[in-house]
Parts: structure tokens; C-alpha cells; sequence
């Protein structure tokens, strides 16, 4: 009923010292975690979220949590802020991540919105929902 152990966990990471890594959404859920592991392994972190207050968020609680658990190998957290919604601010968001590194080795996307509001619009003031029919 349940689903088994996870066979794959932060214990199986190789190190990752030297890897630059961007985890968008990274300041809750999935990307938050995953951002947690990547440091834990060693990594560069970049904590890409809407705003410097949930990346900055996110940095303390993965430091805070890390404290106790961290094999004297802990890598770097940065904040990258970006809204994926509005297209300036990925550009000013790429221009500064740009002057801080010369490689990215990878880039999460994680972040997304589920289920819009009908009718809610982007920063583009494009429509966010887009009702999706299978034609078969």
C-alpha cells in the first residue's frame, strides 16, 4: 500500500565541489529540497525564487538544517532572484548570475504555478490558463 524506501537518497550523492547548480522555485517544496541536498553534497547553489526575501528565506532554514547534519562538506548558497513570470526579470536575473559565475553545470527548473486562477493574467498580460483539450 505504501511506497517503498527511497533507494536513491542525499547519502548517494558523489561530491559535488565545484558544480554550479540554479534551482528555480528552490525557496519551497521539491526545489527546496533539492536545493538542500546539492549544498549538503558540496555543490554551488543558486536559491532562484520571485523575490530576495524567499531566497533569502530558504538560505537560512537550508543552513539552519544543515548545521547538525553536514559531513564538514558543505558547498555555497547564493540568491538568485527571478520571476519567471516577466521575461525582464529573468534577463536582469541571467545578467547577474552571469557576473557572479563563469559555468553553470545545471539548471532546475523546478519552479511553476499548478493551476492558475481562469482568467489570471502573466506580467505580459498574457493568459496563464490555457484549457488544454485532448482531441484523441
Amino acid at each position: 500500500m505504501f511506497p517503498p524506501s527511497p533507494k536513491f537518497t542525499e547519502r548517494n550523492l558523489p561530491s559535488l565541489v565545484g558544480k554550479v547548480y540554479i534551482v528555480t522555485g528552490a525557496a519551497s517544496g521539491v526545489g527546496f529540497e533539492l536545493a538542500k541536498f546539492l549544498y549538503g553534497a558540496g555543490g554551488t547553489v543558486y536559491v532562484a525564487a520571485r523575490s530576495a526575501a524567499r531566497c533569502e528565506g530558504a538560505i537560512q532554514k537550508i543552513l539552519q538544517e544543515k548545521k547538525s547534519k553536514t559531513k564538514g562538506q558543505s558547498g555555497r548558497l547564493e540568491s538568485l532572484v527571478i520571476d519567471l513570470s516577466d521575461l525582464a526579470s529573468v534577463k536582469a536575473g541571467v545578467e547577474d548570475f552571469l557576473r557572479r559565475e563563469t559555468r553553470l553545470d545545471v539548471l532546475m527548473h523546478n519552479a511553476a504555478v499548478m493551476t492558475p486562477p481562469k482568467g489570471s493574467k502573466d506580467k505580459h498580460v498574457c493568459d496563464s490558463r490555457i484549457d488544454w483539450k485532448y482531441s484523441g
